[in-house]
């Protein structure tokens, strides 16, 4: 929940090591362009912001008008983290862009100084990634308890810390993006079942029965060619520096459809926010969702049949006495408390230091059980869902976004290796196989053994293009590029033209077009 001021400028740093303010041309062609913004909390809050401003400082050439290379980009996909530098750009009302995104400060490497690492323009967002983020929680948990235990604390949280020092109030409607902002934002989230199975279904059923039977049928999958040498050379690399010796295979999404159907739909599943609705894209046949003998309730939850996929206004999810408002979509989209229990806890931990702090005990257990959910429509009805962090399905944003067909996406990436070289070590966090498997094979339908109790086993469903797009594996290509810029000395970036996409129901994605995507990930930056 916290990042020193200093690893916070850092960010800014690398990101302007991948990023250059040289001035391109942006042919008017009507290319529709989207941008991702990565999940991983406030690290990659910072970091995600840090491309923003590159990208605000990068000047391109629109028809005939130099503007900031923002301008020139039509969505902004973001995940988890990345959602809060996406709405505080969408929504602030406080200052300009350029002060937002710190625009005047240096985006030359050899310009980053001790100073500047310490140095936190007052007026840009990356204030609020560089506070201490624990007041807010108390601030939070207190309103929602003296609000009767009838309020989750996150949301509020997300609106006191994230928003409200950018004079977007409580209640803003998602509606009132500011004008000079081109970009219309998708913030992604997962349903994960039913209110009355909240939290115990998210925490000890889904993806349980689902991966186990996954993985038991795992040999039934279709091997990559054993004519690919390249690939097969990659995978021994990435099994000598981890230890392990699976095999990955090539992701038959029918086949994760009929485990679904088989397992009940006892797994998380893909949704998102944009300006102007909401979406649960599962599409397909109609989907039986069933809990019987599971639950921790003296009640059993009940199955209900969903037919997809399902949309809704904002006006369509507000009552009469309130608006749907920014501060939900985004605490939905980011909920660290939905998606995992040791964050749940943190809520109890902040009750006992309000008491010692002031002598007034608070009750927040209630607190911890209390869902953030939405009313869908069922085959028979209506039902309240839950609904939390779209870390549970992706890490990117990247499917959500292409449900809006682009014809060129720049998927913005920064993992956590300096956690990865201390529990896997120094050898697996710098072998780049291993970072794009893990990161991005998913997407070229690569997979291997999942572990059923991991909190991001359902992103295998996020199958997203043909592996041998253009009679060439990309996955291969991906690895291959990022190697020689590396040896080069040069920043991950690298642009996979014209991959096909393939139709995934999960994600109500339409398949059977190309797009261009340009990766650029914050790993292994040169000292």
């Amino acid at each position: 929940l916290e990042i020193g001021p200093k690893k916070m400028k850092l960010a800014l740093a690398l990101s302007a090591l991948a990023i250059y303010s040289q001035t391109a041309e942006v042919t008017a062609d009507q290319s529709t362009i989207g941008i991702t913004l990565n999940a991983g909390s406030n690290t990659a809050a910072n970091a995600m912001a840090g491309f923003l401003r590159g990208f605000q400082q990068q000047k391109v050439n629109i028809n005939g008008e130099e503007r900031p290379a923002l301008e020139a980009m039509d969505f902004m996909a973001s995940c988890s983290g990345g959602g809060f530098p996406s709405i505080i750009y969408h929504y602030q009302n406080s200052t300009t862009i350029d002060e937002l995104l710190d625009a005047a400060g240096p985006n030359d490497p050899s310009q980053i100084t001790e100073e500047v690492l310490n140095t936190i323009p007052k007026n840009s967002m990356f204030t609020a990634f560089s506070a201490h983020a624990i007041p807010s929680l108390m601030s939070a948990v207190i309103g929602a308890t003296k609000a009767g235990g009838e309020e989750a604390p996150w949301p509020l949280f997300v609106s006191q810390h994230f928003l409200q020092p950018f004079g977007i109030e409580a209640g803003t409607p998602l509606s009132s993006i500011r004008d000079d902002v081109k970009t219309k934002p998708i913030v992604v989230a997962s349903m994960i079942g039913p209110t009355e199975g909240y939290p115990y279904l998210r925490d000890t059923v889904l993806n349980r029965d689902f991966f186990t039977d996954h993985n038991e049928n795992l040999t039934m999958l279709e091997m990559v060619d054993e004519e690919d040498e390249e690939f097969y050379a990659l995978i021994d690399e990435m099994n000598r520096v981890t230890g392990e010796s699976d095999i990955p295979r090539r992701t038959d999404l029918d086949f994760l459809r009929q485990l679904a159907d088989k397992n009940g739909f006892q797994i998380p599943l893909p949704a998102f926010f944009t300006d102007t609705g909401f979406a649960l894209p599962l599409s397909g046949s109609v989907a039986t969702f069933e809990y019987e003998g599971v639950g921790n309730q003296t009640e059993p939850i009940e199955s209900f049949d969903f037919q997809g996929p399902y949309t809704a206004t904002y006006d369509e999810l507000s009552s009469e006495n309130d608006t749907f408002p920014l501060e939900m979509m985004l605490g939905i989209g980011t909920d660290l408390l939905g998606l995992f229990p040791s964050t749940r806890n943190i809520l109890s931990k902040i009750s006992d230091a309000v008491d010692f702090l002031t002598g007034e005990p608070l009750n927040s257990s209630d607190l911890e059980s209390i869902p953030l959910s939405l009313p869908v429509s069922t085959v028979d009805g209506s039902r309240d869902l839950v609904f939390t962090d779209g870390g549970a399905n992706d890490y990117t944003g990247l499917p959500a976004l292409l449900t809006k067909k682009p014809d060129k996406v720049i998927v913005c990436f920064v993992g956590s290796p300096g956690i990865a070289s201390k529990s896997l070590g120094l050898e697996i966090a710098s072998t780049i196989s291993f970072h794009v498997f893990k990161d991005f094979g998913q997407y070229f339908g690569l997979i291997k053994h999942v572990d059923p109790d991991s909190t991001e086993a359902a992103q295998r469903l996020s199958h997203l293009f043909d592996l041998y797009s253009n009679n060439e594996n990309q996955f291969v290509k991906l690895v291959k590029n990022f190697e020689s810029l590396r040896d080069a000395g040069e920043p991950l970036v690298t642009t996979l033209e014209g991959l096909d996409v393939v139709t995934n129901d999960f994600w109500g994605i339409e398949g059977g077009w190309k797009v261009d995507v340009t990766f650029v990930h914050m790993f292994g930056v040169p000292q």
